[in-house]
């Protein structure tokens, strides 16, 4: 397996919702994606609907979810006593990141801005009307 890439929510939902450029990314990149504990909630959260659910638990079935452990959570708590005045960052981004960071895994996103503890983080594809890492 090559190294991990841990898929954002936002990309996540863009694959969902059938994006072009999202489901070519994950064909790509299928035998290295993984997901965050985080961005598993924050798909439910949003699901409507049965047939949405079981679409749902199809995909995450498909792949691996990392936790957040002690390790993380105490990674992301010293990144949002850093980034919080600066960047706004919230628990959600910055458990994500820490999940990244501590189990050695590539962050894919469009929130680029969201990951200052990133620099250099590209977001994998654009969309139109889509201003770079918003």
């Amino acid at each position: 397996m090559n190294k991990g890439m841990l898929v954002d929510s936002d990309v996540l939902i863009d694959f969902l919702r059938g994006e072009e450029k999202a489901v070519s990314l994950f064909r790509r990149m299928q035998d290295s994606i993984v997901f965050s504990a985080i961005s598993v909630a924050e798909i439910y959260a949003g699901t409507r609907g049965e047939n949405e659910e079981t679409e749902v638990n199809r995909l995450f079935s498909t792949f691996t979810v990392f936790p957040v452990t002690g390790e993380v959570a105490r990674k992301a708590g010293e990144w949002i006593r850093k980034y919080r005045a600066s960047h706004s960052m919230e628990i959600p981004d910055a458990l994500i990141g820490a999940t990244c960071l501590v189990n050695k895994l590539e962050l894919v996103t469009l929130n680029t801005k969201h990951y200052p503890m990133f620099p250099g983080l590209k977001p994998p594809y654009t969309k139109l009307g889509m201003k770079h890492g918003s």
